[in-house]
């Protein structure tokens, strides 16, 4: 069977990081003041956010949701990136409701 081509989603650290600066600055709050409300003893975990150098976790990503009212999906920015798989069960199991990863799956993005 010829490979499949899927779409596969990747963080855009810099999109992301600028989405949270302009919610922080919407939402009229300082960079200590978000330091402050998730207990970062420093500012540049705060920092490498907004600059793209790192993404805050799932947890410290639902607290900012609800800080900013916003859906995570607002927050968070990817794109799509199309990817060759090479094994026919997991692309027939990517369009179950509850898809199964078959342990032989490899990707390759596509040219």
């Amino acid at each position: 069977m010829e490979n499949q081509l899927i779409s596969k989603p990747v963080l855009d650290l810099q999109k992301t990081g600028q989405s949270i600066k302009a919610l922080r600055i919407k939402n009229n709050f300082s960079v200590r003041e978000i330091q402050q409300l998730f207990g970062f003893e420093y500012p540049q975990a705060v920092y490498a956010w907004e600059s793209g150098k790192n993404a805050p976790s799932i947890d410290n990503l639902i607290v900012l949701s609800k800080l900013f009212n916003v859906p995570m999906e607002e927050i968070v920015i990817y794109s799509a990136v199309r990817v060759e798989c090479d094994c026919s069960e997991h692309v027939a199991n990517s369009m179950n409701e509850n898809p199964v990863i078959c342990k032989g799956c490899h990707f390759r993005k596509s040219a």
